[in-house]
């Protein structure tokens, strides 16, 4: 039986759950030589099973690059009734004249509850640029925020000057905000002292992408989008035994377990030294961050009990590694994200579960910029051993890192 009709059959199962379903196809898919890129395509290609089609996308959302199986997987669900919803799944990857084809296919019928809302959804997140001209054709508030990254210089002062207009409109500010453009930073800079919340100003400006108290970016740029693969694969290593103190649950004792290495000489940060984060391997939830001194000399784990890492407990399905390609939106997501449904990132600004605040070192008592985020969603290799979305923040010059958790 071929992996198609294997995936039918899955996907087709009353007895099982959406869940398992999900499992047991990216088990299924990921046993292939080319780690099921192919059969995934096949089915896309193929099948006229909707609910398939969208396992099938998926699984080739978790693999990075195959970029010309992926675009040939969306010319065929372009044309495919209800079924290219699953098209959405692959938009970071697309080429722009394809999405300029589902922009085109969504303004000629913008009707309420179409299928390609989805794909328009994920246009607006990932390519805000090639969605806006065409705003007045979309009805949703999410699209309409998703549109607002990058967006030109006089949608900020026309948010502006409805915030004072209209008696401080919060959600007028945080638009600006969410704009991530110089001229939305400057502006924020401009209004502080009309701010009665200092804190309030201050999670706005580094939302823009500006730490208030340093005036250093508050990210990395450029901004990647990540994929779990194997340990061979790439040098940001995820997972596996590390020696020295992690940190320790206080509720159970259990230890903390490596989540993600960024390896500085991998990437364009200026990175002084490989920057290293750590999560709890229980469920306990009862610390909702670890701060770590990776480095120089011994590491040094602050806030919390510290104990030895244990091979035998798992927060990633192995030890696996990171890969990353260019995140098609550069200026910075601007809707936020679904926890355990959400991409890994790295570089760039955060896209939050929750706008909140960035962190401080306790070393320099600075706020520190955001190097990474890791999601709970699926892997080619199993589940991982938590829920919500890491954030993952980094002080160059003390080799503080700081892994903020959000459900």
């Amino acid at each position: 039986m071929r992996p198609k009709e294997k995936l039918e059959q899955i996907a087709a199962d009353a007895a099982l759950s959406v869940p398992d379903k999900e499992a047991r196809i990216i088990e299924l898919l990921s046993g292939e030589s080319d780690r099921g890129v192919a059969a995934a395509v096949d089915c896309l290609v193929e099948t006229d099973d909707e609910r398939a089609a969208d396992f099938a996308a998926i699984h080739l959302a978790l693999l990075p690059g195959a970029r010309e199986g992926k675009t040939r997987a969306a010319e065929r669900l372009r044309g495919a009734g209800p079924m290219v919803r699953s098209a959405s799944r692959l938009v970071p990857w697309l080429p722009g004249e394809l999405l300029d084809g589902f922009v085109a296919d969504y303004v000629a019928d913008p009707k309420a509850g179409s299928p390609l809302s989805d794909v328009i959804f994920e246009i607006g997140v990932n390519a805000p640029d090639r969605l806006r001209p065409f705003a007045d054709k979309v009805e949703s508030h999410f699209i309409h925020r998703s549109l607002l990254s990058g967006s030109p210089d006089e949608l900020v002062d026309a948010f502006l000057e409805r915030w004072r207009e209209e008696d401080d409109d919060y959600d007028a500010i945080e638009a600006v905000a969410l704009i991530r453009t110089p001229h939305a930073v400057r502006t924020l800079i401009a209004v502080r002292e009309e701010f009665e919340d200092a804190e309030e100003w201050e999670i706005l400006l580094e939302l823009a992408g500006l730490l208030p108290d340093t005036e250093k970016s508050a990210g990395h740029p450029p901004a990647y989008l990540g994929s779990v693969v194997d340990e061979a694969e790439s040098p940001h290593v995820m997972g596996g035994h590390v020696d020295g103190p992690v940190p320790v649950c206080p509720a159970c004792s259990a230890p903390a377990q490596r989540v993600l290495t960024v390896a500085a000489e991998a990437v364009p940060f200026g990175l002084a030294q490989d920057a290293s984060f750590f999560w709890y391997t229980c469920s306990c939830g009862a610390l909702e961050t670890t701060t770590v001194r990776v480095g120089p000399g011994e590491r040094y784990v602050f806030y919390g009990p510290h104990g030895v890492s244990d091979p035998s407990r798992s927060i990633v399905p192995g030890k696996r590694a990171m890969a990353l390609e260019p995140h098609p939106n550069q200026v910075g997501v601007s809707l936020e994200a679904i926890a355990g449904a959400s991409r890994h990132q790295v570089g760039g600004l955060p896209r939050w579960v929750e706008y909140d605040a960035h962190p401080h070192c306790p070393e320099c008592r600075e706020a520190m910029p955001f190097l990474a985020s890791v999601d709970s969603g699926p892997t080619p290799f199993g589940a991982m051993g938590f829920r919500g979305t890491l954030f993952c923040f980094w002080c160059n010059d003390c080799g503080v890192s700081v892994t903020q958790h959000q459900s």
